[in-house]
C-alpha cells in the first residue's frame, strides 16, 4: 500500500462524516476508527495514533464551535491540525544566508543521499546562483562520478580527490569553493550501529562548521526512522531531514511521523528518480494533495479566520483593544475585512467611513513592520509612543516617522470607535447570538 491509499482512506472517512445528518459522539467514534485504521496501515506508531484520536474526540465534544462553522467542518479541522502536527507542524523557512552557506548531508547507506545531493544542488542553483558539491564518500568512490553525471548539464562543479581521506577532501573542497553561495557536502552512508563511522561524523562537522546538517532517510524504513534520527542527532546537531522515495512507500507516514517525533523537521521530500523530483515539504499542502481535497486548505483557513474573529470580538467586547489586536484587525483587511463584516451585523451600528481602513498592500506590510519594531510594553499601551520612541520604531522598521504617526492615528480612530458606549454591549449580544 502506498501513501495514495492512505489518502483515499482518509478521504473516505471524511466523506462518510460529511454525509451524516448529525455529528454526535457515535459518529465521531466511527470517524476516528476509520482514521486509526488508515494511519496504522501507513505504519504510524500506535501510541501516536491513539493519542491523536483521544485529542480529536475530546476537543470535538467539548470545545465551543466558532461562529458560522459546523461541527462536521470543525472535526475535519481538528483532524487536519493533528495530522499537520504529526508530520512536524509548521516549520520556519529553510534559510540560505547568501554566501558560503555550507550544508552537510548525512544519512543511512542506501537512503539516496548522493542522488539527493545532486537534486539539492540543482534546486539551490535555480535560486541562489553559484552552487558546488564536495563528494567525500571514500567508502564508495564511484559516488563522485554519479554526482558529476547528474549535475553535468547544470554546470555544477563537483570536488573529489583520489587517495585522500574524507576529512582532507572536505577541507580542500571548502577552500576551493569559498566564493560560492551554497556548498553541499556529501558524506558516506552509515548506520546507527556502525559506531566507528558514526564517530567520524563529529570530525566532519568540526571541519565543515556547517550552517545546516540535513539527515537523508528513505521513506521505506518507516518507524525505524525514529532510532536512526535519534542516533544521528546524538553525534551532530541535525537541523532538518530529507525523506526520499516518499512517492511510492507504504511506510511513508511512519517515516515522516517518526522523524517529527525525534524533533527533526522535514524540509524536503524526494518524489521520484529525476533530478527535478525534489520539493519543499509542507505538511498542510502534503495532506491536501494526499487526500485529494484541493479545497481542504481553504476550509481550514476559513475556520481559522472564524476563530480569530471570535477571539478578537471577545476582547473588543471587554473594552480591551491594544496594538496586537489592531495588527490582527489590519491583517484581517487582507481577507476583505472580516471585522467590518461582523460589526455591520450589529443593529443600529454603522462604521463611519473614516474608521474603515482602506489601505493598500504596501501600507499593510509597512504597518506590520512598524508594529514588529515596538516593544511588548508599547504594543500593550501605544499611548507611550511619542518623541524618541517614534524615531526609534521608524528606524527599526525602515519607515518614516510620518508612517509611524499614521499608524498610531489609525489605531486611535478605531479604538475611539470601539470605546463608544453602545458598541461593547452590542458586541456581546452578537457573540451570544452566534454562540461565541
Amino acid at each position: 500500500m502506498i501513501l495514495g491509499s492512505l489518502g483515499s482512506r482518509l478521504n473516505r472517512a471524511i466523506n462518510k462524516l460529511l454525509g451524516k445528518p448529525t455529528v454526535d459522539e457515535r459518529a465521531i467514534n466511527e470517524f476516528l476508527l476509520e482514521i486509526q485504521r488508515a494511519l496504522l496501515e501507513a505504519d504510524v506508531n500506535v501510541k501516536l495514533v491513539l493519542k491523536i484520536s483521544r485529542r480529536i474526540k475530546e476537543r470535538a465534544l467539548k470545545e465551543k464551535l466558532p461562529p458560522t462553522v459546523s461541527r462536521k467542518d470543525y472535526v475535519i479541522k481538528l483532524l487536519y491540525d493533528e495530522l499537520v502536527n504529526l508530520l512536524g507542524g509548521k516549520k520556519p523557512l529553510f534559510k540560505i544566508r547568501g554566501k558560503s552557506t555550507k550544508i552537510l548531508l548525512v544519512g543511512v547507506e542506501g537512503s539516496g543521499k548522493t542522488t539527493t545531493a545532486a537534486k539539492l544542488a540543482k534546486y539551490f542553483k535555480k535560486r541562489f546562483g553559484r552552487v558546488a558539491l564536495i563528494s567525500s564518500d571514500v567508502i564508495r568512490p564511484a559516488s563522485h562520478i554519479q554526482l558529476a553525471d547528474m549535475v553535468r548539464e547544470e554546470e555544477i562543479p563537483v570536488f573529489w580527490k583520489e587517495n585522500a581521506t574524507a576529512a582532507e577532501i572536505i577541507g580542500e573542497g571548502l577552500e576551493r569553493f569559498k566564493n560560492y553561495n551554497v556548498i553541499l557536502i556529501d558524506t558516506a552512508g552509515r548506520h546507527k550501529d556502525e559506531q566507528g563511522l558514526m564517530n567520524e561524523l563529529r570530525e566532519y562537522f568540526e571541519i565543515t562548521k556547517p550552517d545546516h546538517v540535513l539527515l537523508v532517510l528513505d521513506a521505506t524504513i518507516g518507524q525505524a526512522a525514529l532510532k536512526q534520527a535519534k542516533a544521528f542527532k546524538e553525534m551532530v546537531p541535525l537541523g532538518g531531514a530529507i525523506i526520499t522515495k516518499l512517492d511510492g512507500s507504504a511506510k511513508g507516514g511512519g517515516a515522516l511521523s517518526a522523524v517529527a517525533e525525534a524533533g527533526v523537521p522535514v524540509y524536503f521530500a524526494g518524489v521520484g528518480e529525476k533530478i527535478d523530483d525534489l520539493e519543499r515539504f509542507d505538511a498542510g499542502k502534503f495532506l491536501s494533495r494526499l487526500m485529494g481535497m484541493g479545497d481542504l486548505e481553504g476550509l481550514i483557513d476559513r475556520i481559522d479566520h472564524a476563530i480569530e474573529e471570535s477571539e478578537l470580538l471577545e476582547k473588543m467586547s471587554s473594552g480591551k483593544f491594544d496594538m496586537d489586536d489592531f495588527r490582527q484587525y489590519v491583517k484581517g483587511l487582507e481577507r476583505m475585512g472580516p471585522l467590518d463584516h461582523l460589526i455591520s451585523m450589529l443593529p443600529g451600528i454603522k462604521i463611519p467611513s473614516d474608521r474603515i481602513l482602506a489601505v493598500g498592500e504596501e501600507s499593510l506590510r509597512k504597518w506590520d513592520a512598524i508594529i514588529n519594531s515596538m516593544t511588548p510594553e508599547e504594543r500593550r499601551d501605544p499611548s507611550l509612543i511619542r518623541g524618541a520612541r517614534i524615531a526609534r520604531i521608524a528606524r527599526g522598521a525602515g519607515a518614516t516617522q510620518g508612517d509611524v504617526r499614521n499608524l498610531l492615528r489609525a489605531y486611535n480612530q478605531m479604538r475611539a470607535f470601539l470605546s463608544g458606549k453602545r458598541v461593547p454591549r452590542l458586541l456581546r449580544g452578537l457573540m451570544k447570538r452566534y454562540g461565541m
